[in-house]
């Protein structure tokens, strides 16, 4: 009791983040199957009885990290739609642009998404899912709006944009050295000039 006794008290609030960030940190590192309630405890200087309050089990725990996560990289998203600019290649260049920002900005949010860790529950898989949805309709959305002139399969190609795009920011995370943001949009307008407009 003495250990604890210099330690400023935190708010509920806070100390769910807290514990958040931890699991996040553990998850990130070494996987959901790493994350057992006895090492996100110690590693929060929490009781464990004090996770169950918060969460109700480890799997509310994990539901809500990746609700946190999932939300923080939505919103970057929305931003980089919002602030980009022009049509078709100009403005998917620019959402691209602004998410290796977002990626640079965020790698622990991102690495959850990109790069899966192993142990993943469903509810994981369903958010990834649900997040993937929203990217490839904001394609296809871009794209069919081109016109059939210039995009004949808007769904299709926005697929492949998807898995191209994803990949890119799968680079940037793992090798920024080799994936620096100059060669990926200088790679990224080269390959855009497929979509005109």
């Amino acid at each position: 009791m003495a250990a604890h006794a210099g330690r400023r008290r935190m708010s509920a609030a806070d100390r769910r983040e807290q514990i958040l960030d931890v699991a996040h940190r553990i998850v990130v590192d070494e996987g959901f199957t790493a994350a057992t309630p006895t090492r996100i405890a110690a590693a929060a200087d929490v009781h464990r009885s004090l996770l169950y309050q918060q969460f109700g089990d480890v799997p509310g725990l994990f539901v809500a990290l990746i609700e946190r996560e999932r939300s923080r990289a939505a919103q970057q998203f929305a931003a980089a739609v919002a602030g980009a600019a022009g049509r078709g290649a100009a403005r998917l260049s620019a959402v691209l642009a602004a998410m290796i920002g977002a990626v640079d900005d965020a790698p622990d949010t991102w690495r959850l998404f990109l790069v899966p860790p192993e142990g993943a529950p469903p509810e994981y898989h369903a958010q990834l899912a649900a997040s993937q949805a929203v990217v490839q309709q904001y394609l296809t959305a871009t794209l069919a709006g081109l016109g059939p002139e210039l995009v004949r399969d808007p769904e299709l190609t926005a697929r492949v944009l998807q898995a191209a795009g994803r990949e890119v920011l799968q680079f940037r995370l793992l090798d920024p050295e080799s994936a620096t943001t100059e060669r990926l949009l200088a790679f990224a307008a080269r390959a855009a000039t497929a979509f005109p407009g």
